[in-house]
């Protein structure tokens, strides 16, 4: 389990996250949503130790992650995979050796069972053929396909998703999707999102959270998270809906 406890991280003159708390349970899809710039993509960062709270406690398998040390925070890295908004692939960098740099990293092992796990993943996911294509060949949902088998490559518990489905034509979206379905269901993954994507968050989710003001304002299961009397309908949807019925009529 990921747990969050009173979770606080300012950039210099804004606080971004306040007092944020949250348990991602084990073997389910958490989706976190929440307007432009309320801080999700901070709150995964912090996750993984890419940036560190000011205050409050983050512990994954009952160990902590704010201010631990490096060593024990690559270790608690293997268990995440993440990933990063647009795929994040280095460019100067073939599909091959993109997937493979997780294990390059973290993992000794040889390059005869390197090459069988990134041949192996990139299949899973239906990019074996690209093996040795760069980054810009590749359409964006292709991107992103590949970015999944990086993050998995290293076969981890969690994986944390920020914004899978941002700036893909609705084709590539729905591969995408289909994908971390798929991911979901085979390996029995504890998965973390973060969206704007309402058709993705009906479509994958067990829990939904809305984050408010840098907090979680609101955490519950998916068919009462959409029901019209949940705080997160009203926020999430009724709210989206009433902007445009409002600007419609304008026009």
């Amino acid at each position: 389990m990921i747990r969050a406890r009173g979770v606080c991280f300012s950039f210099p003159g804004r606080a971004v996250l306040q007092d944020l708390t949250i348990d991602i349970e084990e073997s389910l899809t958490t989706v976190i949503v929440g307007r432009s710039g309320i801080g999700k993509s901070v709150f995964l960062k912090c996750i993984t130790g890419l940036l560190r709270p000011q205050a409050g406690s983050i512990t994954i398998d009952g160990e902590e992650v704010v201010g631990s040390p490096r060593a024990q925070l690559r270790t608690i890295r293997r268990r995440i995979g993440m990933l990063f908004q647009e795929g994040a692939l280095f460019d100067s960098m073939s599909v091959y050796e993109n997937v493979a740099f997780p294990l390059v990293y973290h993992w000794a092992a040889t390059g005869k069972e390197i090459d069988r796990r990134v041949r192996a993943y990139l299949d899973l996911v239906g990019m074996l053929e690209y093996v040795h294509a760069m980054p810009q060949e590749l359409s964006g949902g292709m991107k992103r396909k590949v970015a999944v088998a990086r993050a998995m490559i290293l076969e981890p518990r969690y994986l944390l998703y920020d914004e899978p489905t941002a700036g893909l034509d609705p084709e590539s979206a729905a591969v995408v999707e289909s994908m971390m379905r798929r991911l979901q269901r085979e390996g029995a993954i504890t998965s973390l999102v973060v969206t704007h994507d309402i058709d993705l968050t009906r479509y994958i989710a067990d829990r939904i959270a809305l984050m408010e003001e840098g907090r979680i304002s609101a955490h519950a299961g998916r068919e009462d998270a959409f029901q019209e009397s949940s705080a997160i309908y009203e926020h999430f949807i009724k709210n989206r809906e009433r902007i445009r019925s409002e600007n419609g009529s304008q026009t």
